[in-house]
């Protein structure tokens, strides 16, 4: 007789399902505007190094676009811990470190880079928003194909995008969050909220309240 058929597994929670919580099991995740990813797989949260990449074109040929990326990290409540940037490659103890500036935006790829070691990063910081500046005050509807995407450093694999839609003439875009949850994985949201300020510096006031 033939073998009997293995037991079918057991249905996932309804209360994960209801949560609307995506995470990495399925592959690459491509986020729209306030969407959220969990970043754990096989019920793991990804602590491992990962890269965020940030790209973008300019809008008109022969125009070149100098954008600059940007992580700002926090404490719990709020209270702003360190800015990595082009005049600071280097925050949290080596724990994020950033490529240094691409001055006009030309060219297939990431323009710039930041790399996140997500298990080196200290406990007192729980949420990092992700922004681009323009720092010659060049307006975001000049920019066209503006996006970021978050890399597994080992592997190189895409793990999640999103594409920014839609422009305003701002000189400086939050782009996306991570947020350390209390059960020790990280959260990615897509944001795409434009701000009107040139330099990092001006971005910590409105990255606090987004977080």
């Amino acid at each position: 007789p033939a073998p009997a058929a293995p037991p079918a597994p057991p249905a996932a929670p309804a209360a994960a399902a209801g949560s609307g919580k995506i995470n990495l099991d399925k592959g690459r995740v491509n986020l729209q505007k306030n969407q959220t990813v969990s970043l754990v797989k096989g019920g793991a949260p990804l602590l491992s190094r990962v890269r965020m990449g940030l790209g973008w074109e300019p809008a008109f040929r022969g125009k070149d676009i100098d954008l600059d990326a940007s992580v700002i990290a926090y404490g719990p409540n709020r209270n702003h811990l360190d800015s990595c940037y082009f005049g600071k490659l280097t925050i949290l103890n080596g724990a994020i470190k950033h490529s240094g500036d691409n001055l006009t935006g030309e060219g297939a790829g990431d323009d710039e880079v930041i790399m996140v070691d997500l298990g080196r990063i200290p406990a007192e910081a729980t949420g990092l928003v992700f922004t681009v500046n323009s720092f010659t005050g060049q307006k975001f509807n000049e920019v066209a194909k503006a996006y970021c995407r978050l890399i597994d450093d080992a592997s190189g694999e895409e793990l999640v995008r999103f594409d920014l839609t839609g422009a305003e003439p701002q000189t400086g875009v939050m782009m996306a969050k991570l947020i350390k949850q209390f059960t020790g994985e990280w959260e990615m949201t897509a944001m795409g909220e434009f701000v009107k300020s040139r330099t990092v510096r001006g971005m910590v006031k409105p990255a606090a309240k987004a977080l």
